[in-house]
């Protein structure tokens, strides 16, 4: 009975301090997806060439600084010009929305919904709003750090904490520990993979489309769509709100022809683009997607809704193998025997 106590006791306080800990938990499997993804560039460079695994992740790593530099120079003095008018052009564009909507619809007070409520500027306020900034600054420094030497250090030895893992099971379940492993490691390289096509490509019809739409901005505005691509489901329709609110602030019938390019360029993605990049994935039901999307980003923010989707794979696959597979596969038998 002592011993049963304890158990529960220590799995409380497990639970307890894996809740008080989950942000930091959170970060550091978005370190493993990266560590992961390194794993993944550096694999064919050690196959086919002399470099040991290690190497191969150094000549990874010099080959993403030099990318990197190389695309700064080309294009991040233009994307800092863009964005800098990016805010300009959606407060015009809600200010156009405000305009419309008190006129055409007589909705009144939009703009202090939006939080535009004519306070005026005092020294106090603006300290608050610099300190608020640092100190996000800061955070976000430092989350991106931790996350960068996670998977580092996940991407030098990943069998390390494989072991580690599986040494926590029992001998005559380790075996198939390290199939549900090597399943959840394939299942987010593929998942990782199809979700950088994806980015890519809709990135590059973004900008290219809403540049012959004569949409202003439409460069900062593809690398917006590119990165919140990352988030299935809800991160497009993010996407798609500062090019609507942009193209308002030419004319209501720009608009109307952004709204359908972007619906146009959704219906495409959504059903020939990743299901032609992500054949291999697990394949999430779109409700199931946007639900832990949601719940995890009102839970955890935005944190949470990087990892919602990656982490929904890693339970769809353990489910698969662990229940499905071996709990009831295991639990039919005794059936199956008694008919014959």
């Amino acid at each position: 009975m002592l011993l049963v106590i304890s158990l529960v006791a220590l799995f409380i306080a497990v639970a307890l301090f894996s809740w008080a800990v989950i942000d930091v938990l959170l970060l550091a499997f978005l370190g493993v997806l990266v560590g992961l993804v390194l794993r993944t560039l550096a694999k064919p460079i050690a196959r086919r060439t002399f470099f040991s695994n290690q190497g191969a992740l150094a000549v990874v790593m010099v080959l993403i600084v030099l990318l990197l530099t190389v695309m700064g120079w080309l294009l991040v003095p233009e994307i800092v010009a863009q964005a800098e008018q990016l805010g300009i052009q959606i407060r015009d564009g809600l200010n156009q929305l405000e305009v419309i909507l008190s006129e055409q619809l007589g909705l009144e007070g939009f703009g202090d919904f939006l939080g535009n409520n004519g306070q005026p500027f005092s020294p106090a306020n603006m300290l608050t709003r610099v300190v608020d900034t640092f100190t996000l600054t800061l955070t976000i420094l430092g989350n991106a750090l931790f996350v960068m030497f996670i998977g580092l250090f996940v991407a030098f030895d990943p069998h390390l904490y494989r072991r580690g893992v599986v040494s926590l099971i029992p001998v005559d379940g380790r075996d198939r520990a390290q199939e549900v492993i090597d399943a959840i490691v394939q299942g987010l390289r593929d998942w990782l993979l199809g979700r950088i096509i994806s980015m890519v490509v809709i990135g590059v019809v973004i900008s290219s489309g809403l540049g012959l739409l004569n949409i202003p901005l439409a460069l900062v505005l593809g690398v917006i769509a590119a990165l919140l691509e990352f988030v299935p489901v809800l991160g497009p329709l993010v996407a798609s709100v500062p090019g609507i609110l942009i193209a308002l602030t030419e004319s209501p019938l720009q608009a109307i022809y952004v709204i359908l390019f972007y619906l146009v360029v959704q219906q495409l993605e959504g059903n020939v683009l990743t299901p032609i990049v992500q054949q291999q994935v697990v394949s999430l039901p779109p409700a199931l997607g946007l639900f832990t999307v949601l719940a995890m980003g009102l839970v955890f923010g935005m944190v949470g809704v990087l990892v919602a989707t990656p982490l929904t794979v890693v339970v769809f696959i353990m489910v698969r193998m662990l229940y499905l597979e071996d709990a009831l596969e295991a639990s039919d038998e005794p059936d199956s025997n008694r008919k014959d």
